[in-house]
């Protein structure tokens, strides 16, 4: 079965300088570190899927601060052909604690934005840099 269609991806950042990611324990992402996020349930907008994805998937209340970009991600992981366009946000703790899914991940930790594993899924690598731009120019100014 393909994996296609919206998804939508959360930058979580706590402090001092690090983020949340999941290691994923299901194709096509089985085995990458990736940032938390899903496929947009019928009726959502991708803001709503953020917020719920982040919370299934990690136990945590989120809101949403902007949109950090736009990705498209296509080819074959672990036999699965995928071909996704998934939008990604960087958003605030409001509360909770973090508790990963049993069913599809396999691990969650926070990142040192300076200590990232080697190889995140797909795009992440692009999203996480983007992420660190706007919050660079926002120090600024």
């Amino acid at each position: 079965m393909p994996f296609n269609g919206r998804t939508a991806t959360a930058i979580i950042s706590f402090p001092p300088d690090q983020i949340l990611l999941i290691k994923r324990a299901t194709v096509p992402f089985k085995g990458y570190w990736a940032l938390p996020g899903g496929r947009l349930d019928p009726g959502e907008t991708v803001e709503q899927t953020v917020v719920r994805e982040v919370k299934e998937e990690t136990g945590l209340d989120v809101a949403v601060i902007c949109k950090v970009g736009e990705y498209h991600e296509r080819g074959v992981q672990g036999g699965v052909e995928y071909d996704y366009y998934p939008a990604c946000f960087l958003v605030k703790l409001v509360r909770g604690e973090i508790k990963k899914q049993e069913s599809e991940i396999e691990a969650i930790n926070l990142f040192s934005l300076n200590a990232l594993p080697p190889v995140l899924a797909f795009e992440h690598n692009k999203m996480v840099k983007d992420f660190v731009a706007i919050r660079r120019a926002r120090q600024k100014s």
